[in-house]
């Protein structure tokens, strides 16, 4: 009974549905709108008048109903949709001839979007660094790893949003299509893409300069790509639209193990309205992207963008830099409403590729333009000028962009340093190995004072060192007596044992820029120096074929870093004096553990740096050794001391062998006074403990 209830059931309501589908509409029709018209081919639009243009819709319905015959049913097919025009797959070259014929750049464009495939620098410095072919700056292979059947875009890739509804029945975009291509040359080729729609056509034309080869390090003119993207109104009307711009794809990271440098977003921004040369550099590297990425997934902030008008905006590597600037003022304020109004509304990342280890992702940049107005017949135009080259502070400084280059705490010093190498190498002519030991030379040739003043503080605690003995052993159970008569014995000896660490302060902020310069000196790179390879990476003697396991990560025996370590070791047991107490040689143990410490910590640094260490300590154990050996060393040391006595007669005519006069004594240094003040405020600190004890035990009694 239950299973033709069931039946019955099904049978009404399927006959009650068809019934009322054909009822309903004559009923309600408020409620059953009739089929939208189908889309019109551009000729008929455009011979439509404003009048019916501002009625699109109601000028096709009415049309269809003109078209029908007496008994209701139409006279014609429906207007098919529009077609999608096709055009050739093509790659080409522009800078063909490279180096030789006066391009620094060589770049492959494709049909397919009209983008750039691939960008290289023609200059023969630049390889891979297996040096089988030039660097790509931009057009390495992406994996596209971040989102399922997400295509990866290509650098200067271009969406329009009415473009792109347009071809939504073909399933395609503006940047997988093919265009059209209308020119071609040497050094440029022109593409154009028709909208479906017949209301809008875009061209995008890239032209490559040629340069003076010989001034490559100096001038940015063979770097710079130069891209114009033309929007024209074919219709009979203004039109509102607006562009996504995908900026450099494909960066190379390389030694990804060992740098310091992954890719980064640079964005050089306006914020000074009324300065176009204030530019600010605004950094987003790839493990802060991912991790915004991440937060975004579960519902945090989304990732950063800006919104500020752009000086530039691209992305760079350890070595090399790619940066795209749009032309013209970007400041100008074209509708008068009191605003700027640049190319471009937003920028923001764009991950495209989540590598193993976050700083090893690759990412892009999206950015959107404002809306443009496009009068009917007219066109829009937006020129750029994209940087493909080495970071080079001489080429940076010409594009507003030298802040790219990250030197630290010390970049003045870095920056010296860094223009001193440059000098030697391309002015003197010197490799870069042998420029780093002649940096070295003048380092510590202009450091020798110093070196020598630490020589005699070392030949004066020698000779003070038994006396010293005899006042530990005096006071070894009175701490502040102690104290007292050490600051006594260094004044009276003029003993000042901090000197023996000026070197090493002074030249720290020197290795810290060195440190930061030779991450950064693109001559470094593939330069070669006996079994090494490139100086700016380790320098592998032997190659494991596998990694070490945590916490070490190493993959190759690098034999720069153990030597650098031996000769720290051994520099410091000939310039350190010897041990006076057994706190002094703990203190002296510690040094040599965190000297070795400090050598796992060099382990993967570049054989350059390296190469500068080993120079600078091979110095210090020779100069050491030589002012040891010298007897004016000791001869200075003993006058320092006020115990010198150089003559075998003195000018008033005293005898050698006279007995000695006491000096005068010295007054007290800013040092000895501060550590007097020390001293009497530890002596305070301690005898208030000894009240505060003492009053405890007198309340209890």
């Amino acid at each position: 009974m239950d299973q033709r209830r069931q039946l019955a059931f099904i049978v009404v309501s399927t006959v009650f549905f068809l019934i009322w589908m054909q009822v309903a509409p004559l009923l309600f029709p408020q409620f059953f709108p009739k089929p939208k018209a189908a889309k019109q081919p551009a000729d008929e639009v455009a011979g439509l008048d404003d009048e019916d243009q501002d009625n699109g819709k109601a000028a096709s319905v009415e049309k269809n109903a003109n078209d029908r015959k007496d008994d209701g049913e139409p006279n014609a097919d429906p207007v098919p949709p529009a077609e999608l025009q096709k055009f050739a797959h093509k790659e080409i070259t522009i800078g063909k001839g490279g180096f030789d014929a006066g391009y620094l750049l060589e770049v492959q464009l494709t049909s397919e979007g009209a983008a750039i495939d691939w960008a290289k620098l023609t200059d023969p410095q630049f390889k891979t660094l297996d040096r089988t072919d030039q660097i790509k700056v931009v057009g390495n292979p992406v994996v596209g790893n971040v989102g399922e059947d997400e295509n990866v875009p290509q650098t200067f890739d271009t969406e329009i949003a009415s473009i792109n509804e347009a071809l939504e029945p073909f399933d395609v975009t503006l940047s997988q299509v093919d265009w059209e291509l209308v020119a071609q040359d040497q050094s440029s080729a022109t593409f154009r893409y028709p909208s479906p729609k017949g209301d809008l056509e875009i061209l995008k034309t890239y032209r490559v300069p040629s340069a003076d080869v010989e001034k490559r390090s100096k001038s940015i003119d063979g770097y710079l790509l130069e891209t114009d993207l033309v929007i024209r109104n074919l219709s009979q009307e203004s039109v509102t639209t607006n562009y996504l711009l995908y900026g450099p794809v494909g960066m190379p990271l390389e030694n990804r193990d060992n740098t310091l440098v992954f890719r980064e977003a640079k964005i050089g921004v306006l914020e000074d309205r009324t300065d176009p040369d204030d530019v600010t550099v605004i950094s987003m590297d790839a493990r802060t992207l991912v991790k915004q990425h991440e937060k975004t997934e579960d519902g945090g902030k989304p990732v950063d963008n800006w919104r500020a008008p752009l000086r530039f905006a691209g992305e760079n590597v350890q070595f090399f830099a790619a940066l795209i600037y749009p032309q013209g003022n970007q400041l100008q304020d074209d509708n008068g409403d009191g605003d700027p109004d640049p190319y471009f509304e937003v920028t923001r990342p764009v991950l495209l590729e989540r590598g193993a280890k976050n700083e090893w992702s690759d990412f892009t940049l999206a950015m959107e333009s404002r809306e443009l107005l496009i009068p009917a017949g007219k066109e829009v135009k937006h020129s750029f000028k994209t940087f493909f080259g080495p970071k080079r502070p001489a080429l940076l400084r010409q594009l507003d962009a030298e802040e790219i280059m990250s030197f630290g705490w010390f970049g003045g010093v870095a920056k010296l340093m860094l223009w001193i190498l440059e000098f030697f190498h391309h002015n003197i002519g010197l490799p870069y190995a042998f420029a780093i030991i002649l940096l070295t030379v003048c380092v510590r040739g202009a450091m020798f004072p110093i070196s020598k003043k630490q020589a005699v503080e070392a030949e004066k605690m020698r000779i003070l060192a038994p006396e010293l003995k005899k006042i530990q052993e005096k006071h070894k159970d009175n701490p502040e007596a102690f104290a007292n008569a050490y600051r006594e014995f260094q004044r009276k000896h003029n003993y000042h044992p901090m000197v023996g660490c000026l070197p090493a302060l002074i030249q720290l902020p020197i290795f810290i820029g060195l440190y930061r310069s030779l991450y950064s000196a693109i001559d470094l790179r593939l330069a070669k120096f006996l079994w090494i390879d490139n100086l700016a990476a380790p320098d592998s003697l032997v190659d494991f074929g596998f990694t070490l396991p945590w916490p070490f990560g190493w993959s190759s025996l690098n034999l720069l870093p153990i030597l650098t370590v031996l000769l720290f070791v051994l520099q410091q047991k000939l310039t350190v004096p010897p041990a006076t107490s057994e706190e002094q040689e703990m203190q002296y143990r510690i040094m040599n553990i965190v000297t070795i410490a400090i050598g796992f910590a060099f382990y993967r640094v570049p054989a350059g740096l390296c190469l500068y260490f080993i120079s600078s300590s091979l110095w210090g154990i020779v100069e050491r050794s030589l002012l040891k050996r010298n007897p004016h060393t000791h001869e200075e040391a003993l006058e320092d001391m006020g115990e010198g006595d150089t003559s075998s007669s003195s000018s008033n005519g005293k005898s050698k062998n006279a007995p000695k006069e006491e000096p005068a004594p010295k007054a007290p240094s800013w040092f000895d006074r501060l550590r007097e003040a020390a001293d009497q405020a530890k002596n305070a600190t301690e005898s208030q403990k000894s009240q505060r004890k003492y009053s405890k035990q007198k309340k209890k009694k």
